[in-house]
């Protein structure tokens, strides 16, 4: 397991406003597993609206060599 995640059964958090919790079960993450599990999601979200660009460009693409292949065939047809 990471060494900035401790799996906990159960505990009592103390919150910034005083209030104890009694928490069972779960895991903590240190800071340094905070930042750099938002850093590795905000890498993914990235990533996963890059690819979410690539798929609008295939019907046009496709679409513009289906027009090409018509006209070609079309004016070699006409030719003979």
């Amino acid at each position: 397991m990471d060494e900035n995640v401790v799996e906990v059964e159960s505990a009592v958090v103390k919150t910034f406003d005083g209030e104890a919790l009694e928490v069972h079960g779960g895991a903590y993450l240190t800071p340094e597993g905070v930042l750099r599990t938002t850093a590795e999601l905000s890498r993914l979200r990235a990533r996963v609206i890059d690819q979410d660009q690539l798929p609008s460009l295939l019907p046009i693409v496709a679409c513009t060599a289906g027009l090409a292949g018509l006209v070609l065939g079309y004016w070699l047809g006409r030719r003979r």
